[in-house]
């Protein structure tokens, strides 16, 4: 961590702000610099979130990554189920144990 934000966290904002910043200034110039605060409260954000709990962005995201897996949930009665086994992709669910 550095100053209370996960390196991961930091390292990824802080190049996608760069970006932003330096598409910007290519197009407004060198008032679009400006552009790349946008990550600071993104930042901000991050070092609150994890100041009690440093795993908390990883549940964060694993919530998010939930969200687009619901693909079928309107059929089901809007209910969402995780089941570690992966049905129909492996043979061996369906053979017999006594064969």
């Amino acid at each position: 961590m550095v100053w209370g934000i996960p390196l991961v966290a930091l390292i990824v904002v802080g190049l996608g702000s760069m970006l932003i910043a330096l598409v910007a200034a290519a197009f407004l110039g060198a008032g679009g610099v400006f552009f790349g605060a946008i990550g600071l409260p993104v930042l901000l954000y991050c070092k609150q979130v994890c100041e009690t709990d440093d795993q908390a962005l990883r549940i964060a995201a694993l919530e998010i990554w939930s969200r687009f897996l619901r693909t079928n949930a309107k059929r089901f009665g809007n209910t969402f189920t995780l089941s570690p086994m992966k049905f129909g992709r492996r043979s061996h669910v369906y053979k017999r144990n006594s064969e």
